[in-house]
């Protein structure tokens, strides 16, 4: 269980024709234990990155573009960094999000790429949704790939997991990639908002059973007038199954397009203290903390609050649950990760990191996403308080 989703802020306060920043999100939702590490992946690395052995007649490459990815570490299926999600220099993210039933890879073709190793063939080449299209796509040229998996059933079926994928670049173009009775699928999205099963062009037209859903009406709580902020949302979604939080996701992502592009209306933020008047938060700020707050209304499955049954006579057990929340910041090419148990942002600014001198895997710097123990899980207000308290 996963959602996606991108939100659009202007980058200036009452600047007409300021460049907006684009800013997308996405939790990581399955059950069992998160042994994932965020790496710093240099161009010039080849791949694939061992062998895989239900690729038959792979394609290598090297990379082009720099990018940091989070990527299981020791997994059982996993014998080479597969990543899940990722950010590269040029702006452009992928996410890999679960779909079954729907999803069936092709089982053979030239050039082949292996399903889990997708993401990395994506962020280490291009620059722009649309030039990962036409690579997709473009099946007449000599390079076209083949993108393959197992089945459920089948041989190698320990290497199955049902993927499918939301790539955007620094404009905010969207496309969602899926594979179908052994076809891939690829989609424009309009605001990268992506679920789980059904398959997307079924949530597309679920979203029309909405249409009577709306941001914009009611009364603010301080009116004492009815009817209430947010009752023309009534209907809404309320549960963790996938349609709904696609629709939960596809319409609470729309308010920040409702306003002004050009920041009027938009205090307290975006402006940050440079603004006249000022806000509590700079664009950057805004959009960051807004896009990890709205997935996290859109999660299914927050720690320990739904569970999956027990054996015979036994409590019910811990199911699926959010591991991990990250946030892609492609206009100032910023990362940012929070993960279970702890509610501390953690950033990595991909403009500062020296790519020409970091490592190839397998000697990759990584950062573990979930904290070590002993790890800050919080930050200590404690002694503040008390020296505040003897100045006053």
């Amino acid at each position: 269980m996963c959602t996606n989703l991108m939100l659009k802020v202007p980058s200036q306060l009452g600047t007409d024709g300021s460049p907006p920043l684009y800013v997308s999100s996405r939790c990581m939702e399955l059950p069992g234990v998160s042994d994932s590490n965020v790496y710093v992946m240099p161009k010039g690395q080849s791949f694939p990155i061992g062998d895989v052995p239900f690729v038959l007649n792979p394609t290598t490459w090297t990379s082009t573009i720099d990018f940091v990815g989070i990527a299981p570490s020791g997994s059982a299926w996993q014998r080479t960094p597969s990543f899940n999600d990722g950010l590269n220099t040029a702006g452009l993210s992928v996410a890999a999000l679960w779909l079954e039933p729907g999803t069936e890879y092709p089982g053979a073709g030239r050039n082949q790429v292996a399903f889990l190793e997708l993401p990395a063939w994506i962020l280490g080449q291009f620059s722009t949704v649309d030039d990962v299209k036409q690579a997709l796509l473009d099946t007449d040229t000599p390079t076209a790939i083949t993108v393959v998996g197992p089945t459920s059933s089948g041989p190698w079926q320990e290497y199955f997991v049902p993927l499918h994928y939301v790539v955007t670049d620094a404009t905010g173009q969207s496309i969602v990639i899926e594979f179908v009775k052994g076809v891939v699928h690829v989609h424009d999205s309009p605001n990268a908002v992506l679920a789980n099963a059904p398959t997307y062009d079924w949530q597309r037209t679920n979203v029309d059973n909405y249409a009577n859903l709306s941001l914009i009406g009611g009364a603010t709580s301080t009116t004492g007038n009815g009817p209430p902020l947010g009752s023309s949302m009534l209907g809404l979604p309320g549960d963790s199954l996938s349609a709904s939080r696609f629709i939960k996701a596809w319409y609470l992502s729309q308010g920040f397009g409702q306003l002004p592009a050009d920041g009027t209306n938009w205090l307290p933020a975006p402006g940050g203290s440079g603004a006249n008047p000022p806000g509590f938060a700079d664009p950057e700020q805004t959009a960051v903390v807004v896009a990890m707050q709205l997935v996290q209304i859109c999660m299914g499955t927050p720690y320990g609050m739904l569970l999956q049954p027990g054996g015979h006579h036994e409590p019910p057990t811990i199911g699926d649950y959010t591991m991990w929340t990250s946030v892609r910041d492609h206009t100032n090419r910023n990362y940012y990760f929070v993960s279970a148990f702890s509610g501390i942002l953690t950033k990595v600014d991909l403009d500062e990191i020296d790519f020409d001198a970091a490592p190839a895997y397998p000697d990759s710097t990584s950062l573990p996403v979930i904290p070590q123990p002993g790890a800050a899980w919080y930050v200590d207000s404690t002694s503040a308080m008390q020296t505040a308290g003897a100045a006053a």
